[in-house]
């Protein structure tokens, strides 16, 4: 047994057999990019008006980090742990390829941009989420822990790669800027409608 599966069946041993835990993996494993959502909606309402593109930034840079998962899907395939016979796992999935975890990358890539920008304040919450969620995936039988290390890495070279092109690229501050202010400008009509 390599190491990716040793760690893997020590990070899962007792699954299905300890409901708190379970309960926790499901959790995360399910909800972590709604709760990235969630954190970066209230986050929008409660940061200065001008450090809102930041979590745009952030956003972009999960997103964009999906898609640098897909094109390592396509070069490297890796079955899941419970394809393989080595779990039953706790939440039933579809038998695709487990490297990367879309969800880890997701979350690792908001976080560690904005920890990257100064951002500590707000990217330290979300990488306990991300670290929460990577767990999750993995103990609930999902993925495998070299699925997060590779999400991981993706995730922070597109958030140096995000930080760079938003310092150095007019054409993305400029469409950064306007998105930032479509945003405001739809909430604040509906806030509006709602007054």
């Amino acid at each position: 047994m390599g190491l990716n599966q040793t760690i893997f069946t020590w990070i899962h041993a007792g699954a299905g057999n300890r409901p708190l835990a379970d309960a926790l993996a499901i959790f995360f494993a399910e909800a972590g990019p709604y709760l990235l959502a969630v954190c970066l909606v209230i986050l929008w309402f409660r940061v200065e008006r001008d450090k809102r593109i930041l979590l745009i930034e952030a956003a972009e840079t999960g997103v964009i980090g999906l898609a640098f998962n897909q094109l390592a899907g396509f070069f490297y395939y890796h079955p899941r742990p419970f394809m393989m016979g080595l779990c039953t796992p706790l939440l039933t999935h579809v038998p695709e390829n487990s490297f990367p975890s879309d969800h880890a990358t997701l979350m690792f890539g908001a976080a560690l941009y904005l920890l990257l920008n100064r951002g500590a304040v707000y990217g330290v919450p979300l990488l306990a989420a991300a670290f929460l969620t990577a767990w999750g995936r993995v103990y609930a039988g999902l993925h495998f822990p070299f699925d997060m290390a590779g999400s991981f890495l993706i995730a922070l070279a597109t958030a140096g790669l995000m930080l760079r092109l938003s310092r150095k690229s007019r054409i993305i501050s400029k469409l950064n800027f306007r998105l930032n202010r479509g945003i405001e400008l739809i909430i604040g009509r509906f806030t509006h409608n709602l007054g």
